[in-house]
């Protein structure tokens, strides 16, 4: 399972330097969950170190960090074809749409679902023009 601290280490590691999601040095935590504020990604209310996030969780994370939070905020002009549509969280059209649409989640988008590791690091890959 993906936990919040083990994306935000990943994510920081791309900017900066490999961070190891084990570390519990709490200095290194704050100065990468500081990073992941300033990169608009995660509201500094919402830090939950230990929080398993779900697939939607992950796409929003990885859509907002690349720039795309503003469009997938837009009201009324998305739709897709995933064979689960009841497992996109309210408020998750756009973010589900653009997922979509840059080909990172096809068929089944399974938003509700825990995460993993493995398929943040698919979902980022993807997104990166793997």
């Amino acid at each position: 399972a993906l936990t919040q601290w083990d994306l935000v280490s990943l994510l920081y590691s791309l900017d900066y330097w490999a961070v190891d999601p084990a570390s519990e040095d709490p200095d290194l935590r704050n100065e990468v969950y500081a990073a992941a504020y300033r990169a608009g990604y995660l509201a500094k209310e919402a830090r939950d170190d230990g929080a398993l996030l779900t697939r939607a969780d992950v796409i929003r994370m990885l859509l907002d960090r690349a720039g795309y939070g503003k469009v997938a905020a837009l009201e009324g002009i998305f739709t897709c074809a995933y064979t689960d549509p009841d497992t996109i969280p309210q408020g998750g059209l756009g973010y589900a749409a653009l997922a979509q649409g840059l080909g990172l989640v096809e068929g089944t988008y399974a938003g509700t679902r825990t995460a993993t590791r493995a398929e943040a690091a698919v979902l980022l890959y993807r997104l990166m023009g793997g």
